[in-house]
């Protein structure tokens, strides 16, 4: 009887440790997935910036996360997921919204007991992390004042000094948290990665 009941309390235990590496397998993949996104949404806000600086059209389709993917994403998954001792099984566009699913495998094993070949066994986990627009476009003005009579006197040195000017351009964003109205030349008004996405886990 006392065999019976160690080899029950031994069984529970192996339950226990697999549980245990499931769940290790799972906050790796978590933090792999969520790693991918921000890098995702980061490479967004700085294509966002660099846009509206250089006066490009598709400042809407940048705030809805179209093309968002981007090479580094997966290599930041691998190295959280590794951080956590795990490795990324799969690394890919979560489908429909931007976004990664990540699938990791554990590096540690159930480890050896009562039931045959849970020394060699791992666990798998997948999690999906998403980018949520923060904000919409609700303008962009070009900021011509000044170049109205610009050419009256151009014509005593043949040339017109306003054409090489740049023109200063204003853009407005209306987000959840705040409205934003900047000037993408000027680096101290700019919004954060934070301002524009939210990153999180989608169930």
């Amino acid at each position: 009887m006392v065999s019976g009941l160690l080899l029950i309390a031994l069984t529970f235990f192996v339950f226990a440790q697999a549980a245990f590496t499931r769940s290790g397998g799972q906050s790796a993949a978590d933090a792999a997935a969520l790693a991918a996104a921000r890098e995702a949404r980061d490479s967004l806000h700085d294509r966002f910036l660099e846009a509206a600086d250089a006066g490009d059209a598709d400042l809407g389709d940048l705030l809805d996360g179209l093309d968002f993917r981007t090479a580094a994403a997966c290599t930041a998954a691998a190295e959280l997921a590794g951080s956590n001792n795990a490795t990324v099984v799969s690394c890919e566009p979560a489908g429909s919204r931007p976004g990664y699913r990540v699938t990791v495998e554990t590096l540690d094993t159930v480890g050896e007991s009562v039931i045959p070949g849970t020394e060699n066994a791992t666990a798998t986990a997948t999690a999906v992390a998403v980018i949520e627009n923060l904000c919409r476009l609700e303008n962009v003005e070009e900021d011509d004042e000044g170049d109205d009579g610009g050419d009256d006197d151009a014509g005593e040195d043949g040339g017109d000094d306003g054409d090489d000017a740049e023109v200063p351009r204003w853009i407005e964003l209306g987000c959840e948290d705040r409205d934003w109205g900047f000037d993408p030349a000027e680096e101290d008004e700019l919004p954060e990665p934070r301002d524009l996405f939210r990153i999180h886990l989608e169930d």
